[in-house]
């Protein structure tokens, strides 16, 4: 026959129905708190910290490399990826410190996050990064065997918990979308080449001041 023998079957008809789509979660201030003051492995809390004051993806911190970090220069180079643009990312103050911590961590490694295991290190030419799943796996074991008042969340909840509070601290959406190295919609995205570096480095040091906050307050109770 000249036709595709499936054209026309659906492939919900053979799988069932797609399930939903997972609805990102918005760690509110309480589970923020707790978070801060979670008894993990100290690399593991910076690297997550990061995660939650920068609102990069978790690849791009567990794939970070030294000669990206400008602790100098309160700046982090993401190179462009397939899942965004290269972006200079400004570091808060605080954020700096954490850096500058998980550098002396670090060792001699090229890495901001490397292999906690010396074989994994050895299959790549001695040196290589942090696995993919390490932080994930940290945050459930966390949550599986401490039981805190957080609901399950992923690394990749730290960004939309970003962007929520940034607007409650009354960042503007925009600067809060550039924040996490979106892109503008309609004409605005095509026209708008601006990077806007000075508006994200004051929408960061206010998110990174809330989380001094809620770390302070942590620390009281």
């Amino acid at each position: 026959i000249n036709v595709n023998p499936c054209h026309g079957i659906m492939l919900s008809a053979l799988l069932g129905e797609r399930p939903p789509k997972r609805q990102r979660l918005m760690l509110t201030r309480d589970e923020i708190q707790l978070l801060l003051g979670a008894e993990l492995r100290r690399r593991n809390a910076l690297a997550i910290r990061v995660l939650l004051a920068t609102a990069v993806r978790s690849a791009e911190i567990y794939q970070a490399k030294w000669a990206d970090v400008d602790v100098d220069g309160a700046q982090w180079h993401i190179p462009k990826s397939k899942t965004g643009a290269a972006m200079d990312i400004p570091l808060a103050p605080v954020v700096v410190e954490w850096f500058k911590e998980l550098r002396t961590l670090a060792g001699d490694s090229a890495y901001v996050l490397p292999a906690h295991s010396r074989s994994r290190a050895a299959r790549h030419g001695g040196d290589t990064h942090l696995n993919k799943d390490t932080l994930r796996e940290a945050i459930d074991h966390w949550l599986r065997t401490e039981e805190p008042a957080v609901r399950r969340f992923t690394p990749h909840d730290l960004r939309s918990t970003t962007k929520s509070h940034m607007r409650a601290l009354g960042v503007p959406r925009d600067i809060s979308e550039m924040c996490l190295n979106h892109k503008l919609s309609g004409v605005e995205g095509i026209y708008d080449r601006h990077t806007y570096f000075e508006e994200r480095r004051e929408a960061l040091e206010k998110w990174a001041e809330f989380l001094e906050r809620c770390n302070a307050k942590q620390q009281l109770m």
